[in-house]
């Protein structure tokens, strides 16, 4: 069996601890009031605000172009494609700013310990690991599941009467696109995959990405204001 298939079947039942977290449940179910919806978009913003960060410091370590391209791809949509109006952090603002946030809140925001943890170590393992540690962590890790998180999460979103659909925009381009970077981005590691090193390396790095993950929405649940 291809190893990454095998990988995926591994990691899955972690994964499925993230799809079906209770934090994102109550997004799911339009549980949470717009207080609340405020304090997860304030805490999902530090994560937006740092992912280029975590695909820079990956591509910055990956030897060679054909490995690399993937993730310069995704960084250049990342970036609105060359339009800075259009990035996804952007976009993201859009989205915290329709739940009431003002624009000092996200710049001033205190994250959790626990997101702050998540974040730290991210771009830690980026920078630090073997370049086959980042890419299991933002492939296996991260980017394999992200469209069926986002469509929980906006499904979510549409049971907000004061939220438009422009103003989850956001989630919305994810939903598909997560998917193309995942498999653009894992086709050309195959190739690294013949020695065990590599497997493992690939491996620790999705492990421990699910794990800050995790971490981050078990954050979210123990902090979740007025439950």
């Amino acid at each position: 069996m291809n190893y990454i298939l095998s990988l995926e079947k591994e990691i899955r039942s972690s994964i499925d601890q993230i799809l079906n977290h209770p934090f994102i449940n109550r997004i799911a179910d339009g549980w949470l009031n717009q207080q609340q919806l405020q304090y997860f978009a304030k805490e999902y913003f530090v994560y937006c605000f740092h992912f280029p960060r975590f695909l820079s410091a990956c591509a910055a370590n990956i030897p060679d172009d054909e490995t690399r391209l993937a993730i310069i791809e995704n960084l250049w949509e990342e970036h609105g494609e060359g339009n800075p109006d259009k990035s996804h952090r952007k976009l993201y603002e859009r989205f915290a700013l329709a739940t009431g946030l003002r624009h000092e809140d996200l710049t001033f925001a205190k994250a959790l310990p626990s997101t702050r943890i998540c974040i730290e170590n991210l771009l830690n393992l980026c920078i630090h690991e073997h370049f086959l540690v980042s890419l299991g962590a933002l492939g296996p890790g991260t980017e394999y599941f992200t469209n069926d998180e986002y469509k929980k999460i906006e499904s979510g979103l549409k049971l907000y009467d004061f939220l438009e659909p422009e103003d989850y925009t956001f989630w919305t381009i994810h939903i598909g696109l997560d998917d193309i970077h995942y498999a653009e981005m894992v086709k050309p590691v195959e190739k690294w995959l013949d020695k065990k090193i590599n497997r493992e390396r690939l491996k620790k790095g999705a492990e421990r990405a699910i794990e800050l993950e995790l971490l981050f929405w078990d954050g979210l649940e123990e902090h979740l204001p007025g439950k």
